[in-house]
């Protein structure tokens, strides 16, 4: 059951669009299959907006509103309906049968959800672009960079203060590898003379998963917008590359 709470503070989504790049291994034709990020806005960070936007409107009204709307949408699922939700699209029963004749058919059947969207859902991709392309080749992948003192999304980091870095194959080890701050020129792009960049010591690293790395944003930086860089070899507790791989965040601002 969902649970009334506070939603007059906006709450940020991520909004960078990667894809990666997948070999196609069933065609073996050197073509490639993409898997699109998924920025997942939650039921409170659109409440949250349309509060936002709306100042003249309650919001706790806004979110009792939204409540009796999903469980009308649930109860007309129960009874077996499928359901044109606001227009985007249709939610409809679908039924999982691997029955190799009538007598193994199950009369309760294994029902799940499918979802079929409208050209009104589809037309507001019309204006997507791609932040980020990324090949899946072993490399590690960044796809969120926060503040963890203010639990800020949108790119901002402050000297000093805790970060946090979500991926995959993001576990540094091996020799050469570690986590640098690289300056951007005037286009947003990693200045490639490496004698600029700062590391983040390795004892300012204090999670260091393939996930997840949290870190400590060294206190040397000046203000500035930086990418970070992320080198590492790291396979496994025992196993190392024998060359360094690396991912290369978009451009953050660091704050004092």
């Amino acid at each position: 059951m969902a649970v009334i709470e506070n939603i007059s503070k906006l709450e940020n989504s991520s909004s960078t669009l990667s894809v990666t790049l997948h070999k196609n291994n069933f065609m073996k034709d050197g073509t490639y299959c993409a898997t699109v990020s998924r920025n997942m806005a939650t039921f409170k960070n659109i409440l949250s907006e349309i509060a936002e936007d709306n100042k003249g409107m309650d919001p706790f009204m806004l979110q009792f509103a939204a409540i009796l709307i999903q469980k009308k949408i649930l109860k007309m699922l129960e009874q077996g309906k499928a359901v044109n939700v606001l227009d985007l699209g249709t939610l409809y029963i679908a039924m999982k049968c691997n029955a190799r004749g009538r007598s193994e058919v199950s009369g309760n059947g294994k029902f799940y959800i499918k979802f079929t969207p409208t050209s009104l859902a589809n037309d507001a991709l019309a204006t997507l672009s791609v932040d980020k392309v990324v090949y899946a080749d072993g490399s590690p992948e960044i796809t969120e960079i926060s503040d963890l003192s203010s639990g800020r999304t949108d790119g901002i980091l402050t000297t000093g203060n805790p970060a946090k870095i979500i991926g995959s194959k993001l576990k540094i080890g091996g020799e050469g590898s570690g986590l640098f701050f690289g300056p951007c020129d005037s286009d947003g792009k990693l200045m490639k003379d490496e004698s600029t960049w700062i590391k983040v010591e390795d004892t300012s690293i204090f999670r260091n998963k393939p996930t997840e790395l949290n870190f400590f944003v060294p206190a040397a930086l000046e203000k500035g917008k930086y990418c970070i860089v992320l080198r590492t070899a790291y396979l496994s507790d025992k196993t190392f590359r024998k060359n360094l791989v690396e991912a290369v965040s978009t451009p953050v601002i660091v704050t004092e």
